[in-house]
């Protein structure tokens, strides 16, 4: 595989909060350095996000742009990355960006000696569909001007290339479906899980399922007397603006309250340590486009119930590596969750079973090689046109 020098568009590399689309990038990008790759990282930040302007990520080269302090400051800000990106290109120190559909920071950039790529995790207006509220103009507008301006976009799940493509009124489909690489431990240490440790990692936020869970948890109580709820994951909010941690407190008090903890967000390797030992994992998703939070449970031997909507059928065969719930009944909820903690039988096969999914489907060594030949195709394609004439 001859080398390829790639740039990747993101606003929220680790170490600072960050969601799936950082943590993908940052797998993704140590896998290819490691393979002999070149890979920069550009992006728009707040002023005051906890990481430093450039750093050195074990080889990904990463820049951090802040955004000016005042009203509108993101137009000067988008400016100054589609510059610096442009200025990379004509040096020819890249040979392709990469960027997301989340915010369309694409939206009207002119022709580039490179091609631009769109990777599709779910945009702001997908997200908006997926729940049923309105689609608000302005974001819509610039995430269906960035995936018309791409040359080519892939996603990371069949579901959400689907609705994607349909939602912006795309021409045509992905060029490829790339599932979210996935860094699987290779020296776990594989024990008993005795615990009645329930987590929940990812924002507090309704769409996460967050609100259902914790309908749930009093029926919990009621079949596992024991059991614990942890909740890890920076605060979100509810509809109505509150923080959406007071307003799940304000709903329990007595033993259910309690019994659920909230630590807030944590550095990645204490999340790992924690679902190394926990019973199991339960993410009740109303909308995803590829779930990295179940994945990285199930990577680490963690049993775990995920969401019948979305891309979940695809990334879970229900009751072989995991379970599958409708996030709208907490009752179906509980009483998953009550046949994880009372059945070891059933733990022991679904974490057993999980970890072999994604080591086969979503390691990062798997995907690799097919991120590798997107890239090379893509590279192909546009060297063998690059006019962009049809």
């Amino acid at each position: 595989m001859s080398l390829i020098r790639i740039c990747f568009v993101c606003s929220e590399y680790p170490p600072g909060p960050h969601g799936g689309i950082g943590t993908m990038t940052q797998v993704l990008a140590r896998a290819l350095v490691q393979a002999g790759h070149q890979v920069r990282v550009v992006g728009v930040y707040p002023r005051d996000y906890p990481a430093p302007d450039y750093e050195d990520d074990q080889g990904v080269r990463v820049w951090r742009l802040r955004k000016p302090a005042h009203r509108l400051s993101w137009v000067p800000a988008r400016h100054k990355l589609f510059r610096t990106i442009a200025r990379w290109s004509r040096r020819g120190e890249i040979d392709l960006v990469e960027v997301p559909d989340w915010e369309g920071l694409a939206a009207g950039w002119p022709r580039l000696p490179v091609p631009v790529i769109a990777r599709v995790h779910g945009a702001m207006s997908y997200f908006a569909s997926e729940m049923g509220q309105p689609v608000r103009r302005a974001p819509f507008w610039l995430e269906r001007a960035s995936l018309r301006r791409a040359e080519f976009w892939c996603s990371v799940s069949r579901y959400t290339a689907v609705k994607t493509q349909r939602l912006f009124g795309l021409r045509s489909g992905p060029r490829a479906i790339l599932y979210n690489p996935v860094d699987v431990p290779t020296d776990l240490c594989v024990t008993a899980r005795p615990s009645r440790q329930v987590i929940f990692t990812g924002t507090l936020a309704v769409k996460k399922g967050i609100v259902s869970l914790a309908q749930a948890w009093p029926r919990v109580l009621e079949l596992c007397k024991d059991a614990e709820l942890h909740i890890y994951g920076k605060d979100g909010r509810t509809e109505e603006g509150p923080s959406m941690q007071a307003f799940i407190r304000s709903q329990h008090n007595g033993r259910v309250g309690k019994s659920i903890h909230f630590h807030g967000h944590v550095d990645r390797a204490e999340l790992f340590t924690v679902l190394q030992s926990a019973r199991l994992a339960v993410f009740p998703s109303y909308a995803e486009a590829f779930a990295l939070a179940p994945l990285e449970a199930m990577a680490y031997g963690c049993p775990t119930i995920y969401s019948q909507r979305g891309s979940g059928p695809e990334l879970i065969e229900n009751g072989r590596d995991g379970l599958l719930i409708e996030p709208d009944h907490p009752h179906e909820i509980a009483e998953a969750v009550a046949r994880v903690l009372t059945d070891d039988s059933l733990a022991r096969r679904l974490g057993e079973a999980g970890r072999e999914r994604v080591i086969k489907n979503f390691s990062a060594q798997v995907l690799l090689a097919q991120n590798e030949a997107f890239y090379q195709a893509c590279l192909s394609d546009f060297q063998q046109n690059p006019s962009g004439d049809s």
